[in-house]
């Protein structure tokens, strides 16, 4: 008669290893479908945002010509000069938004951070 045995470590070990990267090649699967339904929103998003920063640069040129040819035809000045004085007044915002960006940039970052790194730097360099 023949003893039918159970089966041993290693059969155990094998068909838990088999499972473990059954599951891993499942999830890994569903994280590639994910990731290319995720690039495609993604792309869709940065196309239509594109598409409105391009929209609101249009729209935004055309309120200024339309408001400069308001303003020429009320107080009858010439459209030149006009046009000359709106481009004088967005070089000058220009000028204070870089500015203030500059100002802004040249405040540290992250003080209290900074200030504990360099506390720990301290603190290392004096022990022995």
């Amino acid at each position: 008669m023949t003893e039918s045995r159970p089966p041993g470590l290693f059969a155990h070990l094998s068909a838990s290893l088999a499972s473990l990267l059954g599951y891993f090649r499942a999830r890994a699967e569903l994280a590639a479908l994910e990731g290319q339904e995720f690039l495609a929103v993604l792309v869709r998003a940065a196309l239509a945002l594109g598409v409105g920063c391009l929209f609101l640069c249009f729209g935004y040129a055309f309120l200024w010509i339309g408001l400069i040819a308001l303003v020429a035809a009320m107080f009858q000045w010439p459209w030149g000069w006009c046009v000359l004085g709106v481009g004088v007044l967005h070089l000058l915002a220009t000028l204070v938004c870089a500015w203030l960006a500059a100002r802004w940039w040249k405040k540290p970052f992250f003080p209290d951070t900074l200030e504990e790194f360099r506390k720990d730097q301290q603190w290392l360099n004096r022990r022995p």
